[in-house]
């Protein structure tokens, strides 16, 4: 016994060089939401990478404009020949000269190609659209990513709070215990649950301040941060009003807030918007693929400067004007098929268009009844935990008057941590639940979730 005794002992003095105190974590410097999304913008390098596909994009768009302007070139060219060309008038012959020098400016206009061109420009247009809708989901996401990192710090910070506590009760119940062993009161193997239990507590605090560093870790490498810093604690009564207005809804009103959310969301969310503009590039590749078939009319001007071989430098001009017409007529099969191929392509951009848009319907529909059950699951744990401490506290009073056995009380010790730890679960799991339903519906500011949900 002694050495078992010994044993706990020096497992409590190991585990207290451990341990931090809540101290070490509430030090940092702490640092807002708004804060940590700023950062996140500034430093995440996807972001930047979606920023220059849409630079890219806006420039490919002024691309594909300049091939329907018309084009102008200048030309030149000088032509040495060795022996000299000679030329015959008459009865004389002229020796020319064995270098001709010739200018000319190329003037070049499109007329008709079947409405390539034109629809090249709206496809580059619509991916320039795209690139945008990306930049902008990137952001979206980006915000949603932080905000998730940030209430996952400081659910854990909560959780090592609840440990410490629980700590602090096991110590104190164990020392109460062993004044209770020294009078007789309770039995060694009363004592050696409490003993036990505060070896438990202990081993579940060092898991606490564990997740806490990694997930604070995790969170300074999301941001790029140089130094740790710990996020700021959120005014959790402030959300006590929509917590307490959700739990009430019933059936008809969850149906209605999710016909609101499907409402904005058909009218704001990105990846829908990205869809549509996917089904759109398929239907201009089509009309492309139409334009095989179609005639094309190319005008083509030019002024040409030349030698006449004999004065140098002296350049006659010579205007030429061509228009061309152009009317392809076989092999007609390569059309047909890149046709055929483009009809079925839109036919499977549409269908993927649809099946993506119900998931999202879909996973609006669930985020929507979790932001309502999460509603409801946190104020059902806000009353367990209520009820768990006035009994905790009843009961540690009764068993200080030698009134109850040791394993009730740890029993009740054992669900006040349990009820504790629920709360704590369901409160964070309602704030990421109402950040879900902020991406979907790709809203940034609380002031439009507070009026989506009518608070």
């Amino acid at each position: 016994m002694k050495k078992l005794r010994l044993t706990i002992l020096g497992m409590l003095l190991l585990c207290n060089g451990l341990f931090s105190e809540l101290s070490e974590f509430e030090g940092l410097n702490p640092l807002t939401l708004q804060e940590a999304q700023t950062l996140a913008l500034a430093n995440n390098s996807t972001l930047g990478s979606k920023q220059a596909i849409q630079e890219a994009a806006k420039w490919n768009k002024t691309s594909s404009l300049a091939a329907l302007l018309p084009s102008l070139s200048f030309g030149a060219s000088l032509l040495y020949t060795d022996p000299a060309t000679l030329v015959t008038a008459g009865s004389q012959s002229y020796s020319l000269n064995k270098d001709m020098r010739t200018m000319s400016l190329n003037l070049s206009q499109p007329l008709f190609l079947g409405g390539k061109l034109y629809q090249a420009y709206k496809i580059a247009g619509v991916s320039e659209e795209m690139a945008e809708l990306a930049y902008r989901n990137q952001r979206n996401t980006l915000f949603a990513d932080t905000e998730t990192k940030y209430l996952n710090v400081l659910q854990l910070m909560e959780v090592y709070r609840l440990s410490q506590a629980d700590l602090q009760a096991a110590r104190e119940n164990l020392d109460i215990a062993s004044l209770k062993l020294e009078n007789g009161l309770i039995s060694q193997t009363d004592y050696l649950r409490f003993q036990s239990t505060l070896a438990g507590k202990e081993v579940s605090d060092l898991q606490a301040y564990t997740a806490l560093q990694l997930a604070l870790r995790d969170f300074g490498n999301y941001l790029g941060l140089a130094e740790l810093r710990m996020p700021a604690p959120l005014n959790l009564p402030d959300f006590n009003p929509q917590i307490d207005k959700l739990a009430s809804f019933n059936l008809d009103q969850t149906k209605a807030l999710g016909d609101r959310a499907l409402e904005l969301t058909l009218q704001r969310n990105l990846t829908l918007k990205t869809l549509d503009k996917t089904e759109e590039l398929s239907q201009r590749a089509l009309k492309i693929a139409r334009a095989g078939w179609l005639p094309s009319l190319m005008l083509t001007g030019s002024r040409q400067y030349k030698e006449n071989g004999l004065d140098r430098y002296e350049f006659t001009p010579a205007n030429q004007l061509l228009l061309s017409f152009s009317l392809p007529l076989l092999p007609g099969l390569g059309n047909y098929a890149s046709v055929q191929k483009a009809k079925e392509d839109a036919r499977k951009a549409a269908l993927e268009n649809k099946t993506a848009t119900d998931g999202i319907k879909l996973g609006l529909e669930a985020a929507t009844l979790s932001l309502v059950s999460a509603a409801r699951q946190s104020q059902s744990a806000a009353l367990a935990m209520r009820y768990n401490e006035q009994l905790y506290a009843q009961l540690q009073e009764r068993f200080r008057l030698n009134m109850l056995s040791a394993k009730e009380l740890l029993d009740a010790e054992l669900m006040l941590s349990a009820a504790r730890l629920n709360y704590n679960n369901a409160l964070y799991g309602f704030l990421k639940a109402r950040s879900s339903l902020r991406q979907n519906l790709a809203v940034e500011t609380d002031t439009e979730l507070s009026q989506l949900l009518d608070i």
